[in-house]
């Protein structure tokens, strides 16, 4: 289809918002550039593909500064975390749509629907009633048994992000943070690391499974929606900065909940046929999101905790 004008305005101020919260939490922002192409006429395909596309350019930057401030010698973070969830996480990446298009022929969309419902639900439930991590400061020793663990919950996060078509550092964060009681900081910089090798893995299998050639109006729409993308993230991640700084780092990682529940309220109204509510509900939910990050960043520099 032909790319209408208004969507050369429209859509970099949808990914500089949905960058925005992606760098606040460190994670992809499929829930709102997916649904808000779907509302302007595009194929799922083409939604999907541009939303996993257009996060490489806006988190490779970031990842770049990033990579030197994690240690990556013997039995560090990076080693005994990083890498082995991001292998866990490759090596699973491409077998969540053979999966899916088993359980599709069984069952049929419902299944799969009501699965990303109940991961969406446990989400929800590990993020918003999870123990307080006790040293913000220091991260804890992390034994080799700690690591394999790390590499079981990266090929099931493989498994899951590709089987249901959520970003992988959407499970890896409270994987980090309640499993393995990494503090927000160190938290913040493996998602980002993470995402940029899931979508980055993602966005290549899409290329390569479309079936034909990939026409230059994918491309174009990925660097539309990028280029707001790569404005919006890195003042994400500067308020993810600011926040923990001034102390708020739980109500930060607590607050995270609003990304699954956003999800599953929308899969839910899906499975009720109300597919146009849903995608508009997106819209509605991102404008406010950015509200609330822009207004409790500023709360904390004036209640500052430490």
């Amino acid at each position: 289809m032909t790319i209408a004008w208004y969507l050369y305005f429209i859509l970099p101020i949808i990914g500089f918002v949905g960058m925005f919260a992606g760098g606040y939490w460190g994670v992809g922002c499929g829930w709102l550039i997916v649904p808000v192409m779907l509302i302007f006429g595009f194929s799922p395909a083409e939604a999907v593909g541009v939303s996993l596309l257009q996060m490489v350019p806006s988190t490779l930057p970031l990842v770049v500064k990033d990579f030197p401030k994690v240690n990556w010698g013997k039995r560090s973070f990076g080693k005994r975390m990083i890498i082995p969830l991001g292998i866990g996480c490759f090596i699973t990446a491409f077998t969540g749509r053979f999966i899916n298009d088993y359980l599709y022929g069984l069952f049929g969309s419902t299944a799969l629907m009501i699965i990303f419902c109940l991961v969406n639900l446990f989400i929800g439930y590990q993020t918003l009633f999870s123990k307080p991590i006790k040293n913000e400061n220091a991260l804890p020793n992390f034994s080799r048994k700690q690591s394999w663990l790390a590499f079981l919950g990266g090929l099931g996060t493989g498994v899951f992000s590709s089987l249901l078509g959520i970003g992988g550092a959407m499970i890896i964060r409270p994987i980090l943070v309640n499993i393995f009681k990494v503090p927000e900081q160190w938290t913040a910089r493996a998602v980002r690391i993470l995402l940029l090798l899931t979508t980055s893995t993602g966005g290549l299998f899409y290329v390569l499974s479309s079936g034909k050639q990939v026409g230059l109006e994918i491309f174009v729409l990925t660097i539309i929606i990028a280029a707001g993308g790569m404005m919006g993230f890195p003042l994400g991640v500067k308020c993810n900065s600011i926040v923990c700084e001034n102390g708020h780092s739980l109500t930060l990682q607590r607050s995270f909940v609003v990304i699954p529940c956003i999800v599953l309220s929308n899969t839910i109204l899906k499975l009720f046929g109300l597919d146009y509510i849903s995608r508009f509900l997106s819209l509605t939910f991102a404008v406010l999101l950015f509200i609330y990050i822009v207004g409790f960043t500023f709360y904390t520099q004036k209640h500052k905790k430490i």
